[in-house]
């Protein structure tokens, strides 16, 4: 028993190690992007039969390329119409490049892959896990989604490929989600992006590259204009994003994720916000597809509810929007949650709008789904089961992992 707690023990205190020494090298060397706000003409889709129906029709009529990258693939029937269609389109001479998180999709069957490259699909897996900080690596997602057709339209948002986006696992129901279609100047930094991601994939990562910048349009463009901004981030560099916007608040925020769990940094500047007069309202799911994220986010609902704060749980599915409305002047949609998992592991692409007219239609979608929720209330948590609140005690300890 001695002997089992000892290299029980031991192998803790290695992962701690591997993951403290990975963590501190990748955010010494990190790649840094800088965008310019780009023209851009895009639309809001909301519904797993939307996106895949305007997905698989840009696919369907692409002249030239079709780059796609998702975190999550499977093998069920919506996932093999999505390969059946890049095996068709890479037969009839399209250049085909499909690109998947090693672990998010480490179920797609080896027959499925084989079957892709003999059509002639280029597939590659990014961020595969490897020594040195094997363990610090495991952890480290690309959790990007980016899709590019013929570098005129581009896709990114929360949709992966898979049933439960279409709303067909009866665990979860019906599924909300936050993904962008988008037109014009902006889509050449998509592309961008996918393409350090394509060759850091094919060579292993990292990839020596200190600083990527993409191609700016040097417009001054008026707050009526369409456009957005990308945001690309890992291995730390979104926490201070985070922080900045929150700090700039005035009057309002409103934060739709699926797992809540701030860094102290972020959750401080939330509570500042509050402190300030600034109303801060956090939309999550009430429903879980993970083990511990939901009871992770229960001691950060009870103090921002203490400050006056409003946490609302969606009960109409599975909510899984990335967003964040300031003051109904700033929007940041894209592929990172509100925790620590996207803040300091994940490969994540945001984007930032200040088109009034937009960030009101996305505004209005955030308070539809608040409709179609429960504010839970501070009396609500503490009525939570026994189970729940060791889940919570549990969450806490890896709570950087999450």
């Amino acid at each position: 028993m001695v002997l089992t707690l000892i290299i029980l023990l031991v192998v803790i205190g290695l992962l701690f190690i591997d993951f403290y020494f990975g963590q501190r090298f990748y955010q010494k060397h990190p790649p840094i992007f800088h965008f310019d706000k780009q023209e851009a003409n895009f639309d809001l889709i909301t519904t797993g039969e939307s996106f895949y129906t305007s997905l698989f029709k840009d696919i369907k009529n692409a002249t030239k390329q079709v780059d796609i990258s998702f975190f999550i693939v499977r093998n069920d029937d919506i996932s093999k119409q999505f390969y059946e269609l890049l095996i068709m389109r890479a037969k009839e001479g399209i250049t085909v490049r499909l690109m998947l998180d090693k672990m998010g999709s480490n179920s797609l069957k080896k027959e499925i892959i084989s079957e892709l490259k003999a059509s002639g699909v280029q597939v590659v897996f990014s961020d595969k896990p490897s020594f040195p900080y094997f363990f610090y690596r495991l952890n480290r997602r690309n959790h990007r989604k980016i899709s590019v057709i013929d570098n005129e339209i581009a896709y990114t948002g929360g949709f992966n490929v898979g049933k439960e986006y279409l709303g067909k696992d009866p665990k979860l129901g019906p599924w909300r989600d936050y993904h962008l279609r988008a037109t014009g100047e902006v889509v050449a930094n998509f592309q961008v992006v996918f393409n350090y991601d394509w060759e850091a994939a094919i060579k292993g990562n990292p990839v020596s590259v200190d600083y990527v910048k993409g191609e700016a349009s040097g417009k001054q463009e008026d707050r009526q204009t369409k456009t957005l901004k990308l945001v690309v981030s890992e291995a730390g560099q979104l926490e201070d994003k985070f922080v900045s916007w929150i700090n700039d608040a005035k009057s309002e925020i409103l934060i739709g994720t699926p797992y809540f769990i701030p860094s102290k940094e972020m959750f401080d500047a939330l509570m500042a916000a509050l402190h300030r007069g600034v109303e801060v309202n956090v939309l999550v799911p009430a429903k879980k597809d993970h083990p511990l994220v939901k009871p992770a986010g229960f001691p950060f609902y009870r103090q921002l509810m203490q400050a006056g704060g409003k946490v609302y749980m969606f009960t109409n599915g599975f909510y899984h929007a990335k967003v964040i409305i300031i003051d109904e002047s700033f929007c940041d949609i894209g592929t990172a949650n509100f925790d620590m998992r996207s803040v300091f592991l994940n490969k994540e692409i945001n984007v930032i709008m200040d088109s009034e007219t937009d960030i009101k239609e996305i505004r209005s979608a955030y308070f539809k789904d608040v409709k179609s929720s429960q504010q839970i209330t501070v009396q609500w948590l503490n009525q939570q089961p026994i189970t729940i609140k060791i889940e919570g005690m549990l969450a806490r300890l890896v709570r950087p992992l999450l």
